[in-house]
């Protein structure tokens, strides 16, 4: 017998309610970042969810493994309710579990480039992903080549095999950078047209805004600071986005301003955003533009969880609001290790739950 959605979320729904009683408040977010140093933000953390990861040895010796135990952890998290799932649902959320493999990849195909130092590697996270990829081996690797048989029998062989010719022409990283975020919301989205009807929906709108955000925020980037040609510009966006379509992709293409392109792409469906366009020279930071578009998905995130409870949607709002909340945590460690002031941190925090 086929369960329904109380069933078949049941179990998973109860876990993911204990977590988000668990959330930082927003008052405990500023209290983090008014620490007066980094022992300061440690201290303020005892007796929280994070006490027992921050109080590790390594992380007084090296505050740089803060940050990767937090995400370690966060993989972890997630990890876990996939135990709770079946089916389409289960694909789902061990596919984005995906999307932190990407990134070690990128931090080591860096490295190779020279871009980042070989003691970078230490800083990856390496604990529950689902393929097993000698990162140090891609590093010292001497051609992109050499890099390719390293991922045989991976997703990321045919995404970056594809743009071989286009990063050997423009010298840089970027087309296979975006390559590997292309072909992996491509899968993401296979995923979610398998769900029911009730989670696709919700799926399609939730990862559909995140797609929608990571465009306009490459179309900014590619447009503004890479000075790729308009025409081009439709080859690197992701497909399945919840608002953004291509005609409207295409019209934010030829403005001539970062405003401009935030006046047709956001438009109605992110009022909330348009309406804290404020200065040019602000929407100039990329920091700032991206703490504007992800703040729009918390805000998604939030109706959600205020709907129907047993549905996917309570799960993937939950990982949204989890990664913004310890994606603050890092912003406010590295605001004590650069000396920042609190008002400095704040700017680049990201909306809270």
């Amino acid at each position: 017998m086929l369960l329904g959605p109380v069933g078949k979320y049941a179990l998973v729904n109860a876990k993911v309610r204990a977590r988000l009683s668990a959330l930082l408040p927003p008052e405990a977010i500023a209290r983090l970042a008014e620490a007066r140093d980094v022992p300061e933000f440690y201290s303020y953390l005892g007796g929280t969810i994070y006490e027992k990861t921050l109080s590790r040895p390594e992380v007084s010796l090296d505050p740089r493994v803060a940050e990767k135990f937090l995400i370690e952890q966060e993989v972890q998290w997630h990890t876990e309710l996939i135990k709770d799932l079946r089916g389409p649902s289960l694909k789902l959320i061990e596919l984005i579990i995906e999307k932190y493999e990407i990134e070690n990849l990128k931090v080591a195909l860096r490295i190779r480039e020279g871009n980042r130092g070989l003691e970078d590697l230490k800083y990856i996270i390496r604990k529950e992903l689902p393929h097993s990829l000698p990162y140090q081996s891609i590093a010292e690797a001497k051609t992109i080549e050499d890099v390719l048989a390293y991922l045989i029998e991976t997703p990321y062989l045919g995404p970056v095999k594809s743009v071989l010719d286009d990063y050997k022409q423009r010298g840089t990283l970027f087309p296979i950078e975006i390559a590997l975020e292309i072909d992996f919301y491509k899968r993401l989205k296979a995923r979610v047209d398998a769900l029911d009807r009730t989670d696709r929906r919700i799926a399609q709108r939730l990862i559909g805004l995140e797609i929608d955000l990571k465009n306009i925020g490459w179309l900014v980037r590619l447009k503004f600071y890479y000075s790729v040609p308009t025409g081009d510009l439709v080859d690197y966006n992701i497909p399945g986005g919840y608002r953004m379509t291509s005609d409207k992709l295409r019209q934010a293409f030829a403005a001539d301003s970062v405003k401009d392109v935030l006046s047709v792409a956001l438009e109605k469906s992110f009022r909330p955003i348009a309406e804290l366009m404020k200065k040019e020279e602000d929407l100039s930071k990329l920091y700032l533009l991206e703490i504007i578009l992800w703040s729009y998905l918390v805000s998604e995130a939030k109706k959600t969880l205020g709907g129907f409870p047993f549905t996917i949607g309570t799960v993937l709002s939950y990982l949204i609001l989890k990664r913004t909340e310890i994606r603050n945590l890092i912003t406010i460690l590295n605001g004590k290790l650069l000396n920042m002031e609190k008002t400095d941190i704040e700017s680049h925090l990201r909306a809270a739950f």
